[in-house]
């Protein structure tokens, strides 16, 4: 496992060195590729805000220039009116673009603002000078262009966002500069980190040599020290061919059968010891093993071995496959058991002691079973006196009783009464060990609809889900089947009652030797499993009384009512996920054949 764990440790180190050699370079080279690529688009987009901002400077000059040419009393053509006109049409378009390239720009926004307000003002001027001029006032028209040189000076501003632009430019070309030198120093990183790389992988490559090589000279003293344990064993051990002949025996096998290693080889495993091996049945069972791959356990043979001994042996044998050739053999021991005879009569010498142990415990028992009847019967007069005189005090004193006399009183007739009720457990419990069964066809899916009908008529204001599958009709005492329902059902809907809606659901499976296996399952308070084994004992609770009341005598009555119909029961839960108490009973014939009829 730890040789897998580093092999697959080395493979994914060289992976991982391969991937950086080839991956690093690249991502070096991307990054110096996308650097270059987004200076020229810095470049680039410096470049237009540059030409754009020239133009908007060459139109307001152009039109300007042509109304000074009216001015000066050239006449009115076409192209001096489109000249004219351009402040208006092409202008804001130009703005507009510059505005979405400068985007990123607060202060050049800024500054393009003032362009704008400038250029409206300006266009505004020379639009009022050619009023002017076309209604004779040539003066006036002269004044308004004036006007508009000494009020709304653009020059200014084109400077500055031309001189704004080339400053990020040069920036982002020392940006661009800083990543080139940057990438130059990652790469001749990188060409080291190859050769340290290459290197490792050299050096690592060299030492997995050397570590195979050191492998396969332990598996070579391994097979060599196997050979030696196997010889040592003192079990008989052999190997045979597809065509059972020996392969390989070990000295115990020798030794036992007369087999000579050197003169002997090859021999068929019937003609071994003297006939010892010719038990057909085993030969067949023999052949089986290499043709079906059936393995042989625990067959029973005696032999004859060349001592003149009959010995009780047990056989075992399976398929291998030769590491040299893959064809398959037959790896055989046998086991001398002569000896488990004695032990054999022994054991069944204390197995009959062992009875009488039982029998006296047994004894016992039912002792214990009548004293603690005893006990609980002749314990019920003195309780009945002390809750009888407990009342006749309270009503003695009356009102003349305090709070602290009230409660004490409270504390000996509540504390009476519970005792009371444990010793009417503990008796139903000495009973059900020992009253006789009276044994009868009972219907379990009646048993349960009448033990939920009970416990429902105790808590009719809660949603309870029912899901209760068919149930067979099994041999046993009513009563005591009656008294586990109720149990069961009872403990499933007192431990959901914190539930908004308690499911309780009842199922039947049927075991690998047919009995009938029932389980209660709910999905309330639940338990730890750490102490399932406390759930089925006399007065064990695993919840406070404040929590969920009862004596933690109903699973015990469970308990040993299914134990004498020959059953058992279980339980498996998690805490605040519910529970699920299981219970057996044996199938048999008849109430099959009433489970049949219905």
């Amino acid at each position: 496992m730890i040789v897998r764990m580093g092999a697959r440790w080395r493979i994914a180190s060289l992976l991982t060195a391969v991937l950086v050699i080839v991956a690093l370079p690249y991502v070096v080279n991307r990054s110096s590729a996308d650097a270059a690529l987004s200076t020229r688009d810095w470049v680039t987009h410096t470049a237009e805000i540059k030409a754009g901002v020239y133009r908007v400077d060459a139109i307001l000059r152009g039109s300007e220039a042509a109304a000074y040419t009216l001015l000066a009393g050239a006449p009115a053509d076409p192209q001096l009116e489109e000249r004219l006109a351009a402040n208006r049409k092409l202008v804001p378009g130009l703005i507009g673009d510059l505005r979405l390239m400068m985007s990123d720009n607060p202060q050049q926004l800024t500054r393009l603002g003032g362009l704008e307000a400038m250029a409206n003002s300006r266009a505004t001027l020379c639009e009022r000078a050619m009023d002017r001029l076309r209604a004779g006032d040539r003066e006036g028209a002269f004044k308004a262009m004036e006007d508009i040189r000494v009020l709304f000076p653009i020059r200014q501003t084109v400077i500055d966002l031309l001189a704004e632009e080339s400053t990020l430019l040069e920036q982002r070309r020392a940006q661009a500069l800083d990543s080139a030198s940057d990438n130059r120093t990652v790469l001749l990183i990188a060409s080291l980190a190859q050769i340290a790389l290459l290197a490792i992988v050299v050096v690592v490559s060299e030492r997995q040599i050397a570590i195979r090589l050191k492998a396969e000279v332990q598996a070579s003293d391994a097979v060599n020290r196997s050979q030696l344990i196997v010889q040592a064993v003192r079990e008989p051990i052999a190997m045979l061919d597809a065509s059972l002949r020996t392969l390989l025996v070990n000295t115990a096998f020798a030794e036992l059968y007369g087999f000579d290693r050197e003169r002997d080889s090859k021999l068929p495993i019937n003609e071994i010891g003297e006939g010892a091996w010719s038990d057909t049945s085993l030969l067949q069972r023999l052949s089986d093993v290499v043709a079906r791959d059936r393995e042989l356990w625990d067959y029973e043979l005696t032999q004859r071995t060349v001592d003149g001994i009959d010995r009780f042996v047990v056989i075992n044998a399976r398929r291998i496959e030769e590491s040299d050739n893959d064809a398959p053999a037959v790896l055989l021991t046998v086991s001398d058991i002569t000896a488990r005879a004695l032990v054999e009569q022994k054991v069944s010498e204390l197995n009959r002691q062992l009875e009488g142990k039982v029998e006296q415990i047994s004894d016992v028992n039912r002792e214990l079973e009548a004293f603690s009847y005893s006990v609980s019967h002749d314990l019920r007069a003195p309780l009945r006196h002390i809750a009888g005189f407990a009342g006749k005090l309270e009503a003695h004193l009356a009102d003349r009783s305090d709070d602290r006399v009230r409660h004490y009183i409270d504390v000996i007739t509540h504390s009476s009464r519970r005792m009371a009720q444990l010793i009417d457990d503990l008796l139903v419990f000495s009973r059900l060990g020992r009253g006789a069964l009276r044994l009868q066809a009972v219907d379990m899916q009646s048993l349960v609809e009448e033990a939920r009908a009970l416990v429902e008529t105790e808590v009719r204001d809660r949603q309870i889900e029912w899901r209760i599958a068919p149930l067979p009709i099994v041999v046993g005492d009513e009563n005591m089947l009656r008294t586990v329902w109720q149990n069961l059902l009872g403990n499933a809907v007192k431990y959901t009652a914190n539930r908004e809606k308690a499911i309780v659901e009842v199922t039947l499976e049927r075991s690998a030797a047919g009995d009938y296996e029932f389980a209660v399952r709910d999905n309330g308070a639940g338990f730890d499993m750490q102490y399932a084994s406390k759930l089925f004992g006399v007065f064990q609770r695993l919840h406070r009384a404040s929590e969920f009341p009862g004596n933690g005598i109903g699973l015990a009555n469970v308990r040993r009512i299914i134990a004498r119909h020959g059953g058992r029961t279980w339980a498996e839960g998690e805490t605040d996920r519910g529970a699920t108490f299981h219970f057996s009973l044996p199938a048999s014939d008849s109430a099959d054949a009433h489970t049949g009829d219905t």
